[in-house]
């Protein structure tokens, strides 16, 4: 993949979360408006709720098959595939109904409040639809079927639930909190139908159930499960951070904590993307050993992605408050806490894509330890912090985190894998001869 090609598909990505990203902030504009700010917390908490809960169902493949479907496709190797969906369906029937019965049991518990219940309740009913909408978007991505990796979840999804509460507003319709819950569980369901339809015949087929094998099976579970983890700390950033704030903060504090770190998430959603357009011919490039081809991918990636994080860092640093009282007076006390969210995230991007070469190599359960160090960490200096820093503690808990994972993650891919992703170590160990 050329710098040319690369830059413009990293465009293009960001272009359509941009595009998405608007329609969430006018969504949230609409919703800040239209309830009070407890409400406001317990809606995004919900949103967070149907990340993780999904995270969970889907059981990490998700993420496996950004890099597992890939090596497939590029050998023609048809049957690991379909054994691939159909160790998908079966997990994700298992941990769904698993997940179902622990929330059937917590709606017992009288100790929790109504909004973490309504909010627990919401997000499983989204789980399913959120899991199939990530796997379906990996395996067009592998397919470099590009825009209906991307488009669905990025524009449709958020679009539609943008198009339903913006229009009862102006028509002067007072939604109830469940009635907008609904509402969002719905529109995630519509657009995991619309975009598995839209597969044509290379998606998950109900055959493919019975083409998996057992030896096969345990392998992908293990990796599976270790990318869960890994998952929980990357690919839900800001819904780990929501769903941590929700054991200890007021709904009003949870409202401004969600709205903060889900601006700081739009550039670590963009990085990610951009990542995921190259993996393919990362993928491909490590399975025919051309070294050199993926040593100029990952230098390409690396430069592109640290101009993004000073781009968005410099625009949070000048004009985040102005951005973030749009929402109302109340958010702006949000505006250091976006700053601090948003250097976590470009620490993150530092690290390259060392996690990714640790999937390809098959060393997801060793990448695990290390994002569960980190997220023991992240909450333990959270809870240290709070007394003396208040919200900023979050942003400072994120910071140190991000810093010992990514340190971590390079120690493990260079012992492991005999070399690293990351910008330092391309530009002084990497093969970057012109290819």
């Amino acid at each position: 993949m050329t710098l040319g090609k690369m830059l413009r598909l990293m465009l293009g990505s960001v272009g359509l979360r941009f595009a998405g990203a608007g329609l969430g902030l006018l969504t949230q504009v609409v919703l800040t408006r239209s309830f009070p700010q407890a409400e406001v917390g317990i809606i995004l908490l919900a949103m967070s709720m149907a990340a993780a809960l999904s995270v969970v169902v889907a059981l990490g493949y998700p993420l496996l098959a950004l890099t597992q479907l890939p090596r497939f496709f590029a050998l023609g190797m048809k049957h690991p595939v379909a054994a691939f969906h159909g160790t998908y369906l079966r997990d994700l029937l298992t941990a769904t109904l698993v997940v179902a019965a622990l929330v059937a049991l917590a709606d017992g518990v009288s100790d929790l409040n109504y909004g973490f219940k309504l909010a627990l309740l919401f997000g499983a009913l989204s789980a399913v639809p959120s899991a199939m909408l990530r796997y379906n978007s990996a395996l067009a991505n592998g397919l470099r079927r590009f825009n209906l990796a991307f488009v669905p979840d990025f524009i449709f999804r958020p679009g539609l639930f943008f198009i339903y509460v913006a229009t009862a507003f102006l028509l002067g319709q007072r939604l109830s909190l469940v009635h907008v819950l609904i509402i969002y569980v719905s529109s995630n369901a519509v657009v995991a139908l619309g975009q598995g339809l839209m597969m044509h015949g290379q998606g998950i087929k109900l055959r493919d159930w019975f083409e998996t094998r057992r030896s096969f099976t345990l392998v992908l579970r293990q990796r599976a499960v270790a990318l869960a983890i890994v998952g929980a700390v990357t690919v839900m950033f800001a819904d780990l951070v929501t769903l941590t704030g929700s054991w200890f903060l007021s709904h009003d504090d949870l409202a401004i904590l969600g709205l903060s770190v889900r601006l700081a998430a739009i550039a670590g959603f963009v990085i990610q993307a951009t990542q995921q357009f190259i993996l393919p011919d990362l993928t491909s490039a490590f399975a025919t050993r051309e070294d050199a081809k993926a040593d100029q991918l990952l230098l390409k990636l690396n430069l592109l992605t640290l101009i993004a994080m000073a781009a968005g860092l410099a625009v949070a640093i000048g004009f985040g408050g102005m951005i973030l009282g749009i929402f109302g007076p109340a958010y702006r006390a949000g505006h250091w806490l976006l700053v601090l969210f948003l250097m976590g995230q470009t620490i993150k991007s530092l690290s390259g894509m060392n996690q990714n070469l640790m999937s390809i190599g098959g060393h997801q359960l060793r990448s695990a330890g290390a994002c569960v160090l980190g997220l023991v960490v992240f909450i333990g200096s959270w809870f240290a912090l709070a007394p003396q820093f208040g919200l900023l503690a979050a942003g400072l808990a994120v910071i140190l985190a991000e810093t010992i994972w990514a340190a971590l993650l390079a120690i493990q891919v260079r012992q492991l894998m005999g070399r690293r992703a990351d910008l330092l170590w391309l530009l002084t160990h990497g093969r970057l001869t012109k290819t």
